[in-house]
């Protein structure tokens, strides 16, 4: 690997890092969801600071240059938070159409309720 991108990788690395970190502090991301990204961060650190990782791995699937296995990595593993992702979007995405159901039921309790109490005032 070239010296140049172990480097702009080990930086760029640790930045993204700290950003994931400040992020989570202040409640913009989740713990569970920073987990995953710092994940992410340090793979790609560990990689950036022990090239020998990427030489192997490019070896062993028969890729020729390291920087080739690497973007293969982080594809992969884009592909792998994508998935999470969608997963998570899914299940919120049922527990609003319940809330919203829930919802319009309450809604039409209440409206109900209030008929009966009109109706019992008049009388």
């Amino acid at each position: 690997m070239d010296k140049v991108l172990q480097y702009i990788l080990i930086i760029c690395s640790f930045v993204f890092c700290l950003f994931i970190l400040k992020k989570t502090n202040k409640k913009n991301l989740s713990y569970k969801n920073s987990l995953l990204w710092l994940a992410f961060g340090i793979i790609t650190l560990l990689c950036a600071i022990f090239p020998n990782i990427v030489i192997s791995i490019s070896n062993l699937l028969h890729i020729a240059e390291p920087t080739n296995a690497l973007f293969l990595i982080y594809i992969f593993l884009v592909i792998v938070v994508s998935f999470y992702i969608t997963t998570t979007v899914s299940k919120l995405s049922e527990k609003v159409t319940v809330l919203i159901q829930k919802n319009a039921l309450l809604e039409k309790e209440i409206e109900r309720l209030k008929a009966d109490i009109k109706s019992s005032d008049n009388k």
